[in-house]
């Protein structure tokens, strides 16, 4: 078992061991707190420091996949005297590209991934750490602080096969349950529970549809069309202009600006009759920047010609999708 003097010379030789920023020595206690209750055979880690000298104590045997590249870690922790000899593997290079290679002979017993934390690199470390975590395991993530990893962190907390024991500052110590295994070439991500809650401001037209009848469907989608071909549809009427003296015949001018394949009605009214006039003929297939005429059809009682005359027009133009 470790000795308490052995966990605080490594909180001491922490700062030294690389300049990244270490585990704070509140984290470095909580993990050898945590790890005293278990007897660790096979362990594993993604990056080194203060925890690789630790884990040489708490561990039987410990692997390592650091690159000395990317720190000169590696290089202080191999010629630190708190490093246990005969107990910690080190395996060189990018873990992206080492940990995908690599074959675990035995259950893992607590496992530290702590490599890059750039997106998707701390996903990808847990995918190839998680299935040989043995039942009762500690999973141990820290730097939860950093986005990338929070969300990890967050997959974790709701996840079956992990309960959280422990934060403590940045880093997170889970507990491997008994839960089943994840099927790590499979999907089911239904099955997960960080996916129970989908996010319904994606999702919340196609939740609505589903709870809406059919009639109230068949409604909002002829809406739809009349407001989208409202809105598509311009049109300036041209002459008469509003309250111009008309006679029982005349011109009647439009600027229309319609959709694809949109079409154009003219209803015209007089003011001393009830009732409009519908334009006869059904619609008009009118070129871009052509012209056509039409009779009007009235639909009111006739009035007299002098009156008719004398009337005042009022023009409604409409386009129809």
């Amino acid at each position: 078992m470790i000795l308490k003097t052995n966990v605080e010379r490594v909180i001491e030789a922490a700062p030294g061991l690389h300049s990244t920023g270490p585990l704070s020595g509140r984290a470095l206690k909580a993990v050898a707190r945590h790890c005293r209750k278990m007897e660790l055979r096979h362990t594993a880690e993604t990056g080194c420091g203060a925890s690789t000298l630790l884990f040489s104590h708490l561990s039987e045997e410990h692997t390592v996949f650091a690159s000395a590249e990317d720190n000169d870690s590696l290089v202080n922790v191999k010629g630190s005297s708190l490093l246990r000899p005969g107990v910690v593997t080190f395996i060189e290079g990018p873990s992206q590209a080492t940990l995908p290679k690599h074959g675990f002979e035995h259950p893992l017993d607590c496992v530290l991934p702590d490599g890059p934390h750039g997106y998707p690199f701390p996903d990808l470390e847990y995918y190839f750490f998680y299935p040989h975590l043995s039942a009762g395991a500690l999973l141990i993530v820290d730097d939860i602080h950093i986005p990338t990893v929070h969300n990890l962190f967050q997959f974790l907390a709701a996840d079956a096969m992990f309960d959280l024991v422990d934060t403590v500052g940045s880093t997170a110590i889970f507990h491997r349950t008994d839960s089943p295994l994840f099927d790590p070439y499979g999907d089911g991500w239904w099955l997960q529970r960080f996916n129970h809650r989908v996010l319904l401001r994606y999702s919340w037209r196609q939740k609505l549809k589903q709870l809406l009848p059919q009639e109230i469907k068949s409604g909002l989608r002829r809406m739809r069309r009349r407001l989208r071909n409202g809105r598509r549809a311009r049109v300036s009427i041209g002459s008469p202009p509003r309250g111009q003296r008309v006679g029982s015949r005349g011109a009647v001018s439009v600027v229309a600006k319609l959709p694809e394949g949109g079409q154009i009605w003219v209803f015209v009214r007089r003011k001393d009759m009830p009732g409009w006039w519908p334009q006869g003929g059904g619609p008009l297939a009118i070129e871009n920047g052509g012209a056509s005429t039409f009779a009007m059809e009235r639909t009111a009682t006739r009035a007299s010609p002098s009156k008719y005359a004398s009337s005042r027009s009022e023009t409604r133009s409409t386009g129809l999708g």
